[in-house]
């Protein structure tokens, strides 16, 4: 798949939103992001609007844009939703498959190998175990308002992973959590971890944000 100069710059922008090169909050100014990256001011304008559907970026009128900087309350309802979405996903989708199974425990691997300062392909690992899940929804619409939180999800992600001092120590293991409930395949049982699993990094991404106090 060939990438366009639209891709690249998006890729690139993401990438800097998640690896902490930019605040919470921090003000960013297209023609200077054009500058720097030696393209158009339309691409640009392109890859931010995209951007700004993934929840990674936001405009607000009259003052320009902002790398996103969640509340402790909107970390809570993104989280919950991301978890309904996901345990109705398993719910009213195909049951899980070995082929899927041994995927997932292949990223879980990959999680103990994390180290501290990987917080991208913590970032990406989490995004692509939770969207196999997902991915056996049988519901179009179902998987698409799914994927219209990954940015804030990575966002939220990456903020506690950075900032929770051994966030990434057990990754492996909350997520085979996971990993064994969506194995049994009950729905029930799932919707319970997969809720746990969201609210819980929520209540400590609230904890570490810069509005906590």
């Amino acid at each position: 798949m060939i990438q366009t100069v639209v891709d690249q710059i998006r890729a690139e922008l993401r990438r800097r939103v998640l690896m902490g090169n930019w605040s919470l909050g921090e003000r960013l100014y297209e023609e200077e992001i054009a500058q720097g990256l030696g393209v158009s001011r339309s691409a640009v304008r392109e890859a931010v609007r995209l951007l700004e559907q993934e929840g990674l970026l936001v405009r607000a009128a009259h003052r320009g844009l902002f790398v996103a900087s969640p509340s402790g309350r909107d970390t809570l309802e993104v989280a919950q939703l991301r978890a309904v979405l996901e345990a109705s996903a398993v719910r009213f989708g195909a049951p899980p498959d070995l082929g899927t199974l041994q995927e997932l425990e292949r990223i879980c691997r990959r999680f103990d190998q994390i180290r501290d300062s990987d917080h991208l392909e913590a970032v990406n690992l989490d995004r692509t175990f939770h969207g196999l899940i997902a991915a056996h929804a049988q519901n179009a619409l179902l998987l698409r308002k799914y994927h219209e939180l990954d940015g804030h999800i990575a966002i939220f992600f990456h903020w506690v992973t950075a900032h929770v001092p051994g966030r990434l120590d057990d990754i492996g293991q909350r997520h085979r959590q996971l990993l064994a409930a969506y194995a049994v395949d009950d729905p029930d049982t799932f919707a319970s971890c997969v809720t746990q699993h969201y609210e819980e990094a929520a209540a400590e991404l609230a904890r570490h944000l810069p509005d906590a106090g």
